[in-house]
């Protein structure tokens, strides 16, 4: 793995001197100085740094330092030798050993005086605790969003705005400029950040240790907006999150007419309860037609354009009987090859939940939206986001069908703690005489107890009435 990072440039944009990388080579970890630096040949150096996990951040550092020295030409003499001195000099300054070949093209020169260690900036610590969090815990799309997008903004635009060296000046600033969700978690993962720097001896304390502890989460009332883009299960057993399946019905007959583009894909979620990106990420592979069931193996994610595991990260398996409707669903649709992607944009492009959820909102007076246009008719009396589908296949198949809430849950796969935690609720609500909906069956089971009950009842009364008779007479 090379560890490689944007040098400074001339005002052409080129690089002064061309690129140092330190990677593992031939079973350690070296510096490999770029062929046009020196004329007699490319040199590779043994830098002292142990192969083992978290060598990365350790070798990033010493990397940008190499490049430093190689742009401002403390490297060589000036006739094109290698100051192997220099280069021994930068090690010990790291903390590092190593003995250093370089073969005919290295020469031993002095240095009068070693350049002062450079500071690292908290750019420079947070670009480290990135590339260490990408190689062990953190999902791609996490690592672009959050570590590489809302916090490095974050953290950048905080220290242009107080200054490098200011920490409580940044917290201040955060604060006054973030929500506290994000404060809070920034603020966390910086201290984190600085605490792996630490351990690799790469600076001496954690200003911001204890900073994110005592910032309170203020939560606001729940506004939709059209930038939404809502992917929670937490709430996916409350009812008032989810439409009937009635209203299913009128969802779906309104775009039938209106637009009829996305009638397949929204008939598909409302009949699995996947996840937006579960179904833009389904290929005609995924349905097994010969076993009756569709595979949810992936996910789309449109910001990145990538496919991704789904969110419990391991395939799981849908039932679709042959001939019902989810079956003739699917046939309805011209099939592909293996690895094209069942449902696409108007343009034949893959699917963005972004587009569709403009569809299913509307925009201003430009453009009807599915959901706010039947609430006009009267026909709907709430908005739910179009994740929400989710929410009522789950709710429609355990509350009205009465399938088995664990069974519901291995063909939806939500999380354990949801489960468990939603579950509870579920087994609470479902008791007898509350009026949770029930199938046929359970209707007339349910009513034949109940006249079993009205004649006990009766029965009981004449025996009273008759023990009353004989009192008195």
């Amino acid at each position: 793995m090379s560890i490689m990072v944007n040098s400074s440039k001339t005002q052409t944009g080129r690089t002064k001197k061309g690129q140092v990388a330190v990677r593992e080579d031939s079973g350690s970890i070296k510096a490999c100085f770029p062929r046009s630096y020196c004329k007699k040949g490319q040199i590779k150096l043994a830098t002292g740094i142990s192969l083992v996990n978290g060598w990365e951040a350790k070798a990033s550092l010493l990397q940008r330092r190499l490049q430093i020295e190689l742009e401002d030409g403390k490297l060589d003499d000036g006739e094109g030798n290698f100051r192997l001195s220099r280069y021994q000099e930068i090690l010990k300054d790291y903390g590092l050993r190593a003995r250093s070949r370089a073969g005919k093209s290295a020469t031993l020169t002095d240095s009068d005086q070693l350049p002062p260690k450079p500071e690292l900036s908290t750019l420079e610590i947070w670009d480290v605790y990135c590339e260490y969090k990408k190689d062990r815990d953190l999902a791609e799309t996490t690592y672009h969003h959050e570590f590489r997008g809302v916090y490095y903004r974050a953290i950048k635009q905080a220290i242009e705005a107080v200054g490098e060296n200011n920490p409580l000046g940044v917290h201040n600033w955060l604060l006054e400029n973030r929500n506290s969700k994000t404060v809070k978690e920034v603020l966390s993962q910086l201290s984190k950040a600085y605490r792996i720097a630490m351990k690799q001896k790469l600076v001496s304390h954690d200003p911001y240790e204890g900073m994110s502890e005592d910032i309170q989460i203020k939560r606001k009332p729940k506004v939709i907006n059209q930038s939404d883009d809502i992917e929670n299960d937490s709430d996916i057993f409350d009812r008032t999150k989810a439409y009937t399946w009635d209203e299913a019905q009128i969802i779906l007959n309104y775009v039938q007419i209106n637009c009829p583009h996305w009638y397949n894909y929204l008939k598909f979620k409302f009949l699995t309860g996947c996840r937006p990106g579960e179904a833009a990420g389904l290929w005609w592979t995924d349905v097994k037609w010969e076993h009756e069931k569709i595979v949810f193996d992936r996910s789309y994610d449109y910001r990145l354009g990538i496919h991704k595991p789904t969110k419990n990260e391991h395939a799981r398996i849908f039932p679709m009987p042959k001939d019902g409707e989810l079956w003739n669903l699917l046939k309805s649709i011209p099939q592909g090859d293996p690895k094209d992607t069942v449902f696409t944009s108007k343009s034949g492009k893959k699917i963005s939940s972004h587009i569709f959820q403009t569809t299913w909102l509307g925009r201003d007076k430009s453009q009807k939206g599915i959901i706010t246009e039947l609430m006009k008719q009267g026909k709907l009396v709430k908005y739910l986001p179009p994740y929400n589908t989710r929410h009522s296949f789950i709710n429609h198949q355990i509350n009205v069908i009465g399938i088995a809430p664990h069974v519901v849950n291995d063909w939806c796969e939500h999380s354990e703690k949801v489960s468990k935690q939603c579950y509870r609720q579920t087994d609470t609500r479902i008791t007898p005489g509350y009026g949770i909906p029930t199938t046929a069956s359970q209707q007339s089971q349910q009513q034949s107890e109940l006249d079993q009950l009205k004649e006990q009842l009766r029965e009981q009364q004449e025996v009273i009435n008759k023990l009353m008779q004989d009192r008195k007479s």
